[in-house]
């Protein structure tokens, strides 16, 4: 009976996190799309720090995402960050995973950290390039001064210009940087990378995880399985 009480907890627990995990996919629940835990995005080996699905007008999903940090550069940052801006987080090497994840801090530590960083979305809905480019610049805007001046100059023009493709249910788009680098593979269209982008990566990471992100929901999701990174390095023996 008490065996039968923990599965049913645990079902529980999954569902009301949107996802299930077989060590090496995650399944985002709403709309059925699986994300490797490990995944390679230019050359380079990622790790996925959570799912979440794209809901437009409360009334149908539009994309699921997962989101991805370089396994390397993003594991090193990890490390000084639990060390040092996420400390009160924890406590005697245990980490407060909950509240972590609902932090602010959390957050900032990715769209700000240098390292690489991906979000692949799965597309489950059809949507035009134009319907994709208002709704980065709907979240842009509060992020970049003189927003109008930017958008018909490079970097951020041409970051338009890649993303505006009309992409069909079943399609995906992937987006990562890297150093001052973009890149974007949308649909069956040709990968395009825009450099010397480094005025507006932060601006961009800030659709998804910023302030004014584009969805809470979708943003909290997306580091459900934060843990992937791994726990604050043990301690030094004396």
């Amino acid at each position: 009976m008490k065996k039968a009480t923990l599965v049913i907890m645990a079902f529980v627990m999954f569902a009301a996190a949107g996802l299930w995990a077989d060590g090496t996919s995650v399944t985002e629940a709403e709309t059925g799309k699986s994300f490797d835990v490990n995944k390679t995005f230019g050359g380079q080996d990622h790790t996925l720090i959570g799912v979440g699905a794209r809901e437009a007008y409360g009334a149908f999903n539009v994309y699921a995402a997962g989101m991805y940090v370089q396994t390397d550069s993003g594991t090193r940052s990890w490390q000084r960050f639990l060390g040092n801006q996420a400390a009160s987080f924890v406590t005697d090497g245990q980490v407060n995973w909950s509240g972590l994840k609902d932090s602010s801090t959390l957050y900032q530590w990715i769209y700000t950290g240098s390292f690489g960083k991906a979000i692949w979305m799965k597309f489950v809905r059809d949507v035009t390039g134009q319907q994709v480019v208002d709704a980065y610049k709907e979240t842009l805007k509060k992020s970049i001064d003189d927003f109008d001046t930017a958008a018909a100059q490079s970097p951020l023009k041409d970051f338009f210009e890649a993303t505006n493709h009309d992409v069909a249910s079943g399609s995906e788009m992937i987006l990562w940087t890297r150093g001052s680098d973009i890149h974007i593979k949308s649909g069956s269209n040709a990968e395009v990378t825009i450099p010397d982008a480094t005025s507006i990566i932060r601006p961009i990471w800030r659709i998804w995880f910023g302030p004014d992100c584009i969805q809470v929901p979708l943003r909290r999701g997306m580091v459900n399985n934060v843990e992937n990174l791994g726990g604050p390095e043990p301690a030094a023996a004396e």
